[in-house]
């Protein structure tokens, strides 16, 4: 069947087929193609597959992590790490002292109900007085 341009009626430009082995070709060419892109639509659709894909990829890096720190602990210098111990120990102790510092101590055993009820407040005003002078 021809056209009035004088051109067959299947023919489409520069891409349409010149023979019936041509036009095989491309119609295998183009199933290729199709199947291709439903892969990676099927790919990007399993979401198990997907996850299973990035725990993987994680699981890699933090090995590598792991690899990196425990490679650059064995260069390090042994007196670098044990001043580093004793760095983080000097302050784990200065830091109980200055806690217990702020402590209030216990209230004296001469503070008794037996001596009545005003001379039981007025003994601990005046511990309290006493305890926030100490404080600061």
């Amino acid at each position: 069947m021809t056209t009035t341009s004088g051109g067959s009626a299947g023919s489409r430009g520069s891409s349409g087929a010149k023979g019936p082995d041509e036009l095989r070709r491309q119609i295998e060419a183009t199933r290729h193609q199709l199947g291709d892109t439903v892969e990676e639509l099927v790919a990007k659709t399993d979401v198990k597959a997907r996850a299973r894909a990035q725990v993987a990829e994680l699981k890699g890096s933090a090995s590598h992590a792991a690899h990196s720190v425990r490679e650059r602990a064995t260069h390090m210098p042994r007196a670098a790490v044990i001043g580093g111990v004793g760095v983080g120990v000097a302050m784990a102790a200065t830091g109980v002292v200055a806690w217990r510092r702020h402590e209030v101590p216990p209230p004296p055993p001469m503070l008794r109900a037996r001596h009545g009820a005003s001379r039981l407040r007025d003994d601990l005003s005046r511990y309290v007085q006493r305890a926030r002078r100490r404080i600061g």
